[in-house]
């Protein structure tokens, strides 16, 4: 059962680093606590999805061929677009204004999370192959406190002034060229590496 633990630890946080960076873009796209708990709860879904689905993986039951998990790569494509084109309209719309902070919706965060998280599915599968039921309780358990973790050190590190100077100042930068450049790299992974 340590054993179990200390791999969920492991592949948790090896396969998640990049979540604090989109994370703390997340965070810095919104100032009230209904955004906050958004992020959160589309944090758990999203995960939660991959932790599902690896499972159901490991046990032998193919959901989703893996041809298709790399067609989620066009979610942080679009978004990344989005949000590139709704800069362009605030800007032209309101010469010299300060941009508008955007409300993300549960939905894109637990989608985002799950593209974001697709090459996570590879990682797991093996390490879930042979777990008995409470190994993948064990599991859930440590992902669902890692998971809040994740949270709040995302949101520790926007909070810090000069962090959150910066990304404020450039997300309109930052959030177009993350999502577009994630994108582009689940699509490589999945179909041409």
């Amino acid at each position: 059962m340590v054993a179990t633990f200390l791999t969920a630890i492991v592949s948790f946080a090896s396969t998640n680093i990049d979540n604090i960076f989109i994370l703390m873009i997340l965070y810095a796209q919104t100032y009230n606590r209904s955004g906050i708990v958004q992020i959160i709860i589309g944090q758990y879904l999203g995960i939660g999805c991959l932790t599902v689905l690896s499972i159901l993986g490991a046990l032998g039951t193919q959901i989703i061929p893996s041809k298709y998990i790399g067609l989620l790569g066009f979610l942080p494509l679009i978004l990344g677009v989005r949000a590139w084109i709704s800069y362009r309209n605030q800007r032209h719309g309101s010469e010299g204004g300060e941009q508008k902070n955007t409300q993300t919706s549960l939905i894109s965060v637990a989608l985002l999370t799950m593209a974001n998280g697709a090459d996570n599915i590879g990682v797991y599968i093996p390490v879930f192959s042979g777990y008995s039921l409470v190994d993948f309780a064990v599991t859930a358990f440590v992902f669902a406190i890692m998971i809040a973790l994740w949270c709040y050190l995302g949101y520790i590190l926007i909070r810090y002034p000069y962090v959150k100077r910066k990304i404020t100042k450039y997300q309109h930068i930052l959030v177009p060229i993350v999502l577009i450049s994630l994108g582009f790299a689940i699509i490589i992974k999945s179909y041409i590496l």
